[in-house]
């Protein structure tokens, strides 16, 4: 986050207005489908006996469902890295590794809160984010880490050139990318103007005196 505000700080100084793509994922931890990782995992160097440890690890799981002492037929689960794991976030962090080989302007990733950002001198850096957008959803499509359309943000900070962004959503339609001028990043709230919004402090309590 530092990083971050430090890029966009410096953009401001230097004249500039930025803007930054928040992106969602469809239920991302437990989307991960097993086959790919693996075979990401294949790619990173992980082999025999540790491929096999970590196949083990993920498949043959079963899940059912319990609502007042009633329960729903087990179902195989096929999908997903398993939470509350020590081992669960590190392999989703291995799945979405070289999502930043992708994109040409800037990304910050933190688990499953992606963002990327460019500076706005001209049109051609607007397209150029609409460029990294397109091979992001393309990037989700191999994969099957469906990105969530509806939930995908963008923030114009420092300007007001009001680009209009796309992406697909899962019917296959261009979707206009929600402009918004407040975002929650990493559990601080953030303005356009580059403020922090920190919210009205509950009143002390001075009945004592």
């Amino acid at each position: 986050m530092l990083e971050s505000f430090e890029s966009w700080t410096q953009a401001l100084d230097n004249g500039y207005g930025i803007d930054v793509l928040y992106l969602d994922y469809r239920k991302a931890f437990v989307s991960v489908p097993h086959k790919r990782l693996l075979e990401k995992l294949t790619i990173y160097g992980v082999q025999s006996k540790l491929l096999r440890w970590i196949q083990s690890f993920l498949e043959a799981r079963l899940m059912r469902v319990g609502i007042r002492g009633s329960f729903s037929d087990w179902i195989k689960v096929l999908s997903g890295v398993p939470q509350g794991s020590v081992l669960g976030p590190l392999l989703f962090l291995l799945f979405v590794n070289d999502l930043p080989e992708w994109i040409t302007n800037s990304m910050r990733m933190f688990a499953d809160d992606v963002k990327i950002w460019n500076v706005i001198k001209s049109d051609t850096d607007s397209g150029s984010l609409q460029d990294d957008l397109d091979s992001l959803t393309r990037w989700s499509s191999t994969w099957l880490l469906k990105l969530n359309a509806s939930k995908c943000k963008v923030m114009h900070i420092g300007h007001s050139f009001g680009t209009v962004y796309h992406m697909m959503d899962d019917s296959g339609n261009s979707t206009t990318i929600q402009q918004i001028a407040e975002e929650k990043d990493l559990g601080v709230h953030l303005t356009e103007d580059l403020k922090c919004v920190l919210g009205q402090l509950p009143k002390p309590d001075l009945s004592w005196e």
